[in-house]
């Protein structure tokens, strides 16, 4: 694995075995490293020519409903241009971020990416590795 730690509210690299983008995010994230984290994530996408990604919210606050619209309106579009396809979401234990990413997901999904949400990791990980794309 190549890993790049950035600020304490997320971890994003390259899983060679899995063949996707991994962003583990905990605690709250500002508006700032949440996007920072979110275009983090695409560089990393794009370096390794991938087009899969798996996010684990578990640990993660809240997502804002301003970086919920960031993502919707202007980050999947341009992610779809880079080559994002396919994602994997491990629920949050958070209620109201769980109940944040379940309205996310149902929008983004109207963007024409794939994309499930998960209660387990495990789950989340073969899901993903199952895709071909």
């Amino acid at each position: 694995m190549n890993a790049s730690t950035g600020p304490k509210s997320y971890n994003i690299y390259y899983d060679n075995t899995g063949g996707y983008v991994r962003m583990d995010w905990s605690g709250y994230a500002t508006q700032d490293e949440f996007r920072e984290g979110t275009e983090y994530m695409l560089k990393v996408l794009v370096e390794n020519n991938a087009t899969k990604v798996l996010a684990d919210l578990t640990n993660m606050v809240l997502i804002g409903k301003d970086d919920q619209n960031y993502v919707q309106y202007n980050f999947v579009p341009r992610a779809k241009e880079r080559g994002f396809q396919v994602i994997a979401l491990v629920k949050p234990t958070n209620y109201f971020n769980a109940i944040a990413i379940e309205s996310m997901s149902s929008r983004i999904k109207d963007l024409r990416v794939q994309m499930r949400v998960f209660d387990d990791l495990p789950t989340a990980q073969t899901w993903l590795k199952s895709i071909d794309v």
